[in-house]
């Protein structure tokens, strides 16, 4: 009776999945490759503007020259102060705007009189232009890191708000019936229904939110000093261009992280929220 080889009966299936994977990995190659294109298409135009002398050096400077400053920028040991000092700032901002936003949005979705009562609040307050807001909070918190984490909190605060109450009021009534059916208390039903159906649009305020930190604390920085917005005046100010550029290609790429980073976080929990 012939008997059978345990080794090469899962042979194929393991080569099946090396194939698949494989695969995989060239479709990721291949989508990198192509999105790299408009990036590369970008620094060939800047280095071909600034080498035939389409743009002054001052105003544009050599690719190689920023990429020089930027490895110094990267390697001093000033830019964990700089930059960390920045995130931090943001972080607390962020997180002060996200520990108030996301229970004041769900309150206002569940309680009509309360949303009758702050609508107005929050129809003025949300596009009001936070960067006016500098020199008072300036005044109010004085120049240190205190006025910064008040202008992200005050900055983030609407995005938050706005996706709780979204995220609550798009719960279907209908699921709520059926937990309430099914057994569901009406005290838990916040905590096992619409917190967790609520998740995706809390998340999609985050990736609103701290982006919009990450700018409005720079840009603080810039005018009240401290930070990576005074290092980037300060370049300005004694016309190193490649420094600026380079800090300004630091920021990009510090935004970029963050985005990437709450993207594959949205990608991993909506799974896992119910």
């Amino acid at each position: 009776m012939p008997t059978l080889d345990l080794d090469t009966a899962s042979r194929p299936a393991q080569e099946r999945a090396h194939v698949s994977w494989r695969h995989r990995l060239a479709r990721a190659a291949r989508r990198a490759s192509l999105s790299a294109l408009p990036v590369i298409g970008v620094l060939l135009l800047w280095q071909l503007a600034v080498s035939a002398g389409w743009v002054r050096a001052i105003f544009l400077p050599p690719l190689p020259a920023v990429w020089h400053a930027l490895v110094d920028i990267v390697t001093t040991p000033l830019l964990a102060d700089t930059l960390g000092t920045s995130v931090l700032r943001a972080l607390l901002g962020v997180a002060l705007a996200a520990a108030i936003g996301v229970p004041a949005g769900f309150a206002l979705a569940e309680s009509r009189w309360l949303r009758w009562w702050c609508e107005p609040y929050v129809a003025f307050g949300y596009p009001l232009p936070k960067i006016a807001l500098v020199p008072v909070f300036t005044v109010w918190f004085g120049v240190a890191a205190l006025s910064k984490v008040m202008l992200v909190f005050a900055t983030c605060l609407f995005p938050f708000m706005l996706a709780a109450q979204s995220g609550a009021s798009l719960v279907p009534q209908k699921l709520r019936w059926a937990a309430l059916a099914l057994g569901t208390r009406p005290r838990d039903m916040f905590r096992r229904v619409i917190l967790p159906a609520s998740v995706p649009s809390l998340i999609t305020g985050l990736r609103v939110a701290f982006p919009i930190g990450l700018i409005t604390v720079f840009t603080a920085e810039m005018v009240s000093g401290g930070g990576l917005g005074e290092a980037i005046v300060q370049a300005q100010r004694y016309f190193q261009s490649a420094q600026v550029y380079a800090y300004v290609l630091l920021t990009m790429i510090v935004g970029y992280a963050a985005d990437v980073l709450i993207a594959w976080l949205q990608r991993r929990l909506p799974s896992s929220a119910g």
